[in-house]
């Protein structure tokens, strides 16, 4: 009866450190995927051949929107609905000061590079789907 007993409360356990690991994986993986979209982006950066000029005006418009968005966060007396819509228009004053410090071959150049990325994107779900 004891061994019984022993050897269920050992499943149970292996069990429990099993989910665990499988928990720790995936949040391990959301890390290294967001990492990515950073190094995406960088490498989009470099790719467009940016002046030092514009790469100071794109980092401090970077700045400003992240200053917003936080704002954005903190309010606690919105719906999801504003939320959602006050992030689309943020999202398109964004897209546009980024499009008026661009040079025209650059805004294509970046569009290029989207549609390439999103691309790859669909081909690694459509590989993860078929595995």
């Amino acid at each position: 009866m004891k061994k019984l007993l022993a050897l269920s409360f050992a499943a149970v356990i292996l069990t429990f450190a099993a989910s665990a690991q499988t928990e720790r994986s995936t949040e391990t993986k959301a890390k290294m995927e967001r990492h990515q979209g950073r190094h995406d982006k960088d490498k989009m950066m470099k790719d467009l051949n940016l002046s030092k000029e514009q790469k100071s005006q794109l980092k401090a418009q970077h700045q400003e929107m992240k200053a917003k968005h936080n704002a954005l966060k903190a309010q606690d007396n919105i719906t999801v609905k504003e939320m959602r819509e006050k992030q689309a228009a943020l999202k398109a004053e964004q897209k546009s000061k980024t499009d008026a410090v661009l040079t025209s071959d650059q805004k294509a150049k970046m569009e290029e590079l989207k549609k390439q990325k999103m691309t790859e994107k669909g081909n690694r779900k459509m590989n993860k789907t078929t595995k």
